[in-house]
């Protein structure tokens, strides 16, 4: 069956740094099947089979005869609808002018269309139960009642907004109509589709933000799996916290409540073509939350309740909402620090209103705090750049003979007192800012808080690109810049490479950037030309006062000669003449 899809907003990428670090996978993989049904305890009567059974055209018969009907359901952060047909969300939308789009409605996270693939369906695993349509009652504007009866079972799902943002509960109850005990089983699931042309990529372009992912929590670790590896189904049992589909800002899950742990997540991914062609439209992506089977008596009923979130990565509804949600937002392996950054910027942000300002903040302060470092790091390296002018005679005389040339280097450093080996040391500082710039690249990497948010003039969203490339273009500059200014102690080839290759291919990668990042590069490049030149003044200045302090040695003053051309001290008696 095809899935038919409209068309999303287009793809945001956004950017690959170079040097990422690798995400290290957690837990076992195994292939997710679905597993035997369970066996009823005794066998149903012939007659009860017969009256529950329906063909394919009776069923077909029977949906055509009821009008298909999506009821609304109103929580904190969305406005959602629920179906009659397949008891799925038919639609849900983001509230709030960040998530309002072109055309004046919210940000839509359904992303399917068959009542067979809308988020929040359930199966009930072991029974017949497919009912063609649900009954619904709607109880209040955050509340809606569905009921159905099929295969003897008689199920009520009542889907209510959560006490916190973007959450729903749905509680389902089941109750066993048969003069026998039924065997049940719960699966709920959640669904997203994702074509090929949202997923975007090319050589220069970042990651797109619409690349989904599926992922779950259990036994205290949270595995993630993206298309191409879900195209193999996985399953993980355990304890289970969620299980649920994510991409760069938002994220629906479903989590067991009330205590009872769910039995298994499975993941799964199904490539999805246009009719009549071989190439893949997109992939349907389908998290499965599996509960255990209970076993209900003639009569008997049982009921679950299932927490779900649909919305934005936003660490403060998360926490609200629990259950390990927060696993959510990946800040990777230095999470620790980048979310401190995370709630600097939000502080920075209350303070000034804008969020294009408090990054310029936050890259002020970080440029402030590593100071030292940066400083230290100058000091130490001072000396070769001395040796700058020496050193270029050197590779112009010796250009074409390597190992005169590093000969006559090693006598240059030796001659005036510098180890190459300790300028080694000089990167230390430069090595231990790495974890910080990492660190607050990720915090703004995955920072919903900037998705819609203006910055200033044509800068409307700062989890967007700059539609003129205005921000790419001015890190270039000032990364050409920045480079003729230092005085590195390299070859010319090396400089040349440092000078024109590196802030070209940097510009390439960022055209694509999100401008929040771009801005932050921008005033990271201004920050650090200030400090060279800071630095350059001061060691210049230190230098100048130590060369007045030191006072000037003269050579001692050579005797005076007389006027007859001898030295002064000689005898000035002259011989007697002999003639």
């Amino acid at each position: 069956m095809n899935e038919t899809e409209a068309p999303r907003p287009p793809s945001t990428p956004f950017f690959l740094a170079a040097g990422a670090l690798l995400l290290v996978t957690f837990g076992l993989q195994a292939y997710f099947a679905p597993e035997p049904s369970p066996p009823a305890e005794d066998t149903p009567p012939s007659e009860d089979a017969e009256a529950t059974a329906r063909s394919a055209e009776e069923r077909a018969r029977l949906v055509a005869e009821h009008t298909i009907e999506d009821v609304p359901l109103r929580g904190d952060g969305f406005e959602a609808e629920v179906d009659n047909i397949g008891g799925g969300l038919a639609s849900l939308r983001l509230t709030g002018d960040r998530y309002h789009l072109a055309d004046g409605g919210g940000l839509e996270l359904v992303t399917t269309s068959l009542p067979s693939t809308r988020p929040l369906r359930i199966e009930l695993e072991g029974t017949g139960f497919d009912p063609a349509w649900w009954d619904v009652t709607v109880e209040s504007e955050s509340s809606v009642l569905l009921r159905a009866e099929s295969d003897g079972l008689l199920v009520e799902r009542r889907f209510r907004a959560g006490e916190g943002p973007f959450q729903i509960v749905q509680e389902v109850r089941v109750r066993n109509a048969a003069n026998y005990p039924r065997a049940v089983r719960l699966d709920v699931h959640a669904y997203q589709y994702v074509t090929r042309e949202e997923e975007g990529g090319g050589m220069f372009s970042a990651r797109s933000i619409h690349i989904a992912s599926g992922l779950c929590r259990h036994d205290g670790e949270t595995t993630r799996k993206e298309r191409e590896a879900l195209l193999d189904a996985h399953g993980y049992a355990g304890n289970v916290d969620f299980v649920g589909i994510e991409n760069a800002y938002f994220a629906q899950m479903l989590a067991p409540m009330d205590g009872v742990d769910a039995e298994r997540c499975g993941m799964r991914t199904e490539d999805r073509f246009e009719p009549g062609t071989t190439e893949a439209h997109g992939g349907l992506f389908d998290a499965e939350l599996r509960y255990p089977v209970v076993t209900l008596t003639a009569g008997g009923e049982h009921a679950w309740r299932v927490l779900s979130y649909f919305g934005p990565k936003d660490w403060n509804a998360l926490e609200v909402a629990g259950h390990e949600l927060t696993e959510v937002v990946n800040l990777g392996t230095l999470a620790v620090i980048a979310r401190q950054f995370a709630r600097l910027l939000g502080w920075l942000h209350g303070w000034t209103g804008n969020w294009g300002l408090a990054i310029i903040l936050l890259t002020i302060l970080v440029r402030i705090a590593l100071y030292p470092l940066v400083e230290r790091q100058f000091r130490a390296m001072a000396p070769m750049r001395k040796l700058k002018p020496e050193l270029d005679e050197l590779n112009k005389k010796y250009a074409d003979d390597l190992e005169k040339r590093q000969a006559a280097m090693m006598a240059l450093y030796q001659r005036h007192g510098i180890n190459p080996l300790s300028q080694m040391f000089g990167c230390l500082p430069l090595l231990l800012q790495m974890p910080v710039f990492f660190a607050l690249y990720t915090s703004l990497s995955t920072n919903v808080e900037l998705y819609h948010q203006p910055f200033a003039l044509w800068w409307r969203d700062l989890s967007a690109p700059d539609p003129y490339f205005v921000l790419p273009l001015l890190l270039v500059g000032l990364m050409h810049l920045q480079q003729r200014m230092t005085p590195a102690a390299m070859d010319p080839q090396q400089q040349k490479i440092m000078m024109v290759v590196m802030p070209v291919m940097m510009g390439l990668f960022m055209l694509f950037l999100p401008s929040g990042l771009c801005l932050y590069m921008m005033t990271n490049s201004v920050l650090g030309m200030g400090q060279q030149q800071l630095n350059q003044w001061r060691t210049a200045r230190e230098e100048a006062s130590r060369a007045a302090a030191t006072p000037e040695t003269t050579e001692p003053a050579k005797p005076a000669a007389d006027t007859t051309g001898e030295p002064a001290g000689r005898s000035s008696k002259r011989r007697p003449s002999r003639g």
